[in-house]
């Protein structure tokens, strides 16, 4: 199937080339759009030349250029939607007419029209959100609604909340007025810290793919730079509610502006509210409030700003579940994370984040050819999840194997009477598929204790209620300090340069701290799981050693507390070449990755590497990547980019436990990436169309899985270490969008992918409770196996309909498919399927990889602009009133899987992979959203 996709490509890539033809004598148009009212690059602006019937957009900083233009006088016209109409003659007379800086006056709905579904795609995704599931399934094309690419607008709105990833690519670079936001830990950029500002976010310089960036290098996925200073913030007072049946039900917004005042200055403000007592799926909630706040101070030669952002939110989180728990519930939106206590839902996997981040960064303009911007940031704050921790205790989880009726089917002797009962008691008493908050804080009233030489006092025994069972939060309590400047330099009308700098430090605490005793007096700090190990050493099960016997109230820190120091320094540079036939990019980035960890528990079972800093571990990386543009005339181009880079290996895959001790793992190396891009642009008036191929392997990759292991040769929590780990992702991508009248246009968006893996690891299994550091080495044939990375097919079918009264309509048919559950690699092992029948029904079931069903949904949205300025004295501003409102899964399919993963545990007695079975999350239903929106 691979090498047929390999064929598709090479053979498109020929069809292509055939388009090649003899150029008549022509030129190139090019500028700079500024907008008129904040004095800032303005972007999506469209430029037409109607005699040609060809038009391009404004991009990076307000630059455009038109190529193929044929010598002779041409009108040119600027505007329309977003901005208003203006003409312009050219007289063509030279390779290259570079119509410097051209003012533009926005309208007043720029920005809004189909704008607000853009900004719901930002919001958080908050479905299916298991801890244990793979980091793969989280969406992370938010960032990725451009106004302007089809492709890219689709994957985000239509298919973003199905967990579709472009290309099968982890996040873009993001960065907000040069400060990047990843995590240097995770490599994922995060909205979460910044959430709900929609207003004063929406202006976004978007590149996908290879395609270079005046901001930065990027990745092979692309990147985002938001344009987010007082100064690019419309003029006015926006004031707006927004409503809807998805992770929260209200939100309210209030968005002023001063925009650029004679004296140089503008300020900003911006304030929402989101909120909802239950979200879609039962036991989940919303409560977050986020605040923007900044000023400019543009100078002779240059703009100041100053930039402060942040988003508290505490949500209710849904569990992943077996189609076993969906069943029983009769529900497939069945949440096993909550449960009744004194007649409230109460729910124990709750997310509390708050990270803010200030921005100050400095913008120097020397003359029309120097742009050079730098900046400074700092986020801080914490991110908290809870669970529920428990010491000799039963777990609390409705959903645990043990308690499900195929429990009394799976094993040795099935007992199909057992499975019965426990089905008819679940049917009669549905509330025992929830958390019992009752009989927890029972088990913990009546567990009176003597605690002897507590914080290893000898004598100091403590009698008093000791917690069986407690609400912990896992916290990370992160700073970070970002400096970034690059530099644009204009050579000449062919050539620009740009470079820059990078320098990122972050320090995350990790430690878990008791949120509630739940009736109890105190918890104490031990290991339950190293019990089996304190047969002669009796300090194995404590978790600190230098405080043995602690006991834990609210708010005090147990289990783990360390820190990981990182730190990123880069610097890249980037020339592009414009000619009249062809274009030319080549960039190139170099850098240093270094980090340690430093212990603040001693660990009884690993005390010589627990405590105290480690050492510093260091990888420097590099990257290159070039591409070539052919214009085959006004309105054809091909482009081919390719690319190659190394990366250091992630923080966390790196040390074996970093909870526990700073061991690493063997030969810990850079992971590399080869990618190569090819595709196909037409642009005209009523045709515009994208068609593009990728290739890319990444090899050398390093994955750690961690859980408990069922395997009796451990029966403890493991760390999974897979190295050496290779993937490819192959497809091809679709999107064209056709006038039809000048009212209707039909836009076409498809995908087609693959994300497989392409070789064997050894894996090696560390038990995370054993000092004597156990190792198990296993080969794991996952060759071909797909990566679970949300649906690699996706069409999508548009109507839109738009009137000059302001009015418009959008009507969306979608269907998605090849959607994989992520693999148990340990379940693809000779020892998985020992003494079983090959080929046989139970071998076919252990070793194929599930495929989840197909989907088909519909989407309709539609809106209109309102013109209220008349309507009162009072108004003596421009007034407008926008209302936008849709309905999403019209059909209400509640049978869209849109996640799911083999459990890690696997039965290697009997061989069944029905003793753990798969987990999946599940797409909303038919859902829907209102907004209205009062701009002055």
């Amino acid at each position: 199937m691979p090498k047929r996709l390999l064929f598709i490509l090479l053979f498109s890539g020929c069809y292509f080339l055939s388009f090649a033809q003899e150029a008549k004598k022509s030129g190139i148009i090019k500028g700079k759009l500024i907008n008129k009212v904040t004095k800032t690059p303005f972007n999506d602006v469209r430029i037409t030349i109607p005699s040609q019937n060809t038009f391009t957009t404004s991009e990076g900083e307000g630059e455009f250029s038109l190529s193929e233009v044929p010598y002779g006088s041409q009108q040119v016209i600027i505007g329309g939607g977003n901005a208003k109409r203006d003409t312009l003659t050219v007289n063509v007379t030279k390779n290259i007419t570079d119509l410097g800086d051209i003012l533009v006056t926005p309208t007043e709905q720029s920005g809004i029209g189909n704008g607000e579904i853009p900004t719901i795609a930002m919001e958080e995704n908050t479905s299916q959100d298991d801890e244990n599931a793979s980091s793969a399934s989280a969406s992370s094309s938010g960032f990725y609604v451009s106004n302007h690419d089809d492709f890219l607008r689709t994957a985000s709105i239509t298919f973003g909340s199905y967990r579709f990833r472009p290309r099968g690519y982890d996040n873009a670079d993001v960065q907000i007025n040069g400060v990047p936001i990843q995590d240097l830990e995770t490599g994922f950029s995060s909205i979460g810290q910044v959430g709900g500002l929609n207003d004063v976010l929406r202006d976004r310089t978007i590149t996908y793919g290879l395609t270079p960036s005046d901001y930065s290098y990027g990745t092979i996925k692309g990147s985002t730079y938001i344009h987010a200073t007082a100064a690019d913030q419309r003029q006015g007072t926006t004031v707006s509610y927004f409503a809807s049946n998805w992770s929260f039900r209200n939100r309210v917004m209030l968005t002023h502006s001063t925009g650029v005042m004679k004296n140089g200055w503008a300020f900003s403000a911006s304030a929402s509210r989101r909120w909802t007592k239950e979200s879609y799926i039962p036991g989940t909630f919303y409560d977050g409030s986020s605040f923007y706040a900044a000023a400019s101070k543009l100078t002779k030669h240059g703009q100041f700003n100053l930039t402060a952002m942040g988003a508290p939110t505490r949500r209710g989180k849904a569990t992943s579940e077996t189609d076993e728990a969906f069943s029983l519930a009769n529900n497939h939106y069945y949440n096993s994370a909550w449960g009744y206590q004194n007649g409230e839902k109460r729910n124990a996997h709750v997310s509390d984040v708050f990270q803010p981040v200030i921005i100050a960064n400095y913008t120097y303009r020397a003359g029309e050819k120097t742009r050079w911007n730098t900046a400074l940031g700092y986020e801080f704050g914490k991110n908290k999840n809870s669970s529920i921790d428990y010491y000799n205790g039963y777990t609390p989880n409705a959903d645990y194997y043990r308690n499900m009726p195929s429990y009394y089917l799976n094993g040795n002797t099935p007992n199909p009477v057992a499975a019965d009962a426990v089905t008819a008691q679940f049917s009669a008493h549905p509330e025992q598929l929830q958390i019992d908050w009752a009989n927890l804080y029972n088990q913990n009233y009546t567990n009176t204790e003597t605690i002897h030489n507590v914080n290893g006092i000898a004598g100091n025994n403590v009698t008093g209620k000791r917690s069986i069972y407690v609400l912990s939060n896992n916290v990370d309590d992160m700073k970070k300090i970002i400096f970034n400047t690059n530099v644009e330099r204009y050579i000449n009308e062919n050539i620009t340069a740009m470079g820059g700098i990078q320098v990122i430090n972050q320090k995350d605490e990790y430690y878990k701290e008791v949120a509630d005793l739940m009736g109890g007096d105190f918890f104490v700090n031990l290991n339950q799981f190293a019990v089996q190990q304190t047969i002669g050493t009796p300090t194995y099960n404590q978790n600190n050693i230098n405080n043995p016997n602690a006991l834990i109230k609210v708010g005090d820190r147990y289990g783990k507390d360390y820190i990981l120091n990182v730190t990123k320094s880069t610097a890249w540079g980037q020339g592009t070449f414009k000619y009249n036939k062809f274009d030319f990019f080549a960039a190139i980035e170099g850098g240093m990755t270094s980090f340690n960890r430093d212990g603040l528990m001693k660990n009884g079972l690993f005390p010589d590497n627990s405590y105290g800093k480690s050492a510093t571990h260091s990888f420097g990386t590099y990257k290159v990547k070039a591409g070539a543009t052919y214009k085959l005339d006004v309105k054809n181009i091909i482009y081919l980019n390719a690319g190659y880079s190394t990366d250091a290996p992630k923080v966390d895959y790196t040390y074996i436990s970093g909870a526990g001790r700073d061991i690493i793992i063997d030969n810990p190396t850079v992971m590399k990436t080869k990618t190569v891009e090819l595709g196909y642009i037409k642009r005209t008036p009523i045709l515009s169309l994208r068609l593009s191929g990728y290739v890319t392997d990444i090899t050398d990759n390093t994955v750690i899985k961690r859980f408990f292991n069922d395997d009796p040769s451990f029966l403890t929590f493991v760390n999974y270490v897979m190295q050496g780990v290779n993937t490819r992702s192959i497809g091809a991508e679709f999107a064209a969008t056709y006038k039809l009248t000048k009212e209707l246009s039909v836009t076409g968006v498809a995908a087609k992918g693959q994300a497989f893996y392409t070789d064997r690891p050894v894996v090696t299994v560390y038990q995370d409770n054993d000092p004597t550091l156990k190792v198990a080495s296993r080969k794991v044939y996952i060759k071909n196996y797909y990566l679970g990375v949300g649906p690699q097919s996706i069409y999508s079918i548009a109507f839109n309909y738009r009137l000059r009264s302001n009015w418009n309509a959008n009507i969306n048919f979608n269907y998605m498919d090849d959607n994989y559950v992520e693999i148990n690699p340990d379940r693809r092992t000779q020892l998985a399927a020992d003494l079983v029948t090959p080929g046989s029904n139970q071998w076919n079931k252990i070793y194929n990889q599930e495929k989840l069903p197909s989907a088909f949904t519909v989407d309709i949205h539609g809106g209109k602009n309102f013109d209220i300025s008349g309507l009162y004295k009072m108004l003596h501003h421009k007034t407008t009133l926008y209302f936008t409102a849709g309905i999403v899964n019209l059909l209400n399919n509640t049978n869209i899987k849109t996640t799911g993963y083999e459990q890690l545990r696997y039965d290697f007695t009997y061989h069944n992979p029905d003793k753990f079975q798969n987990k999946y999350g599940y797409a909303y239903g038919i859902n829907f959203y209102t907004s209205l929106s009062l701009r002055f």
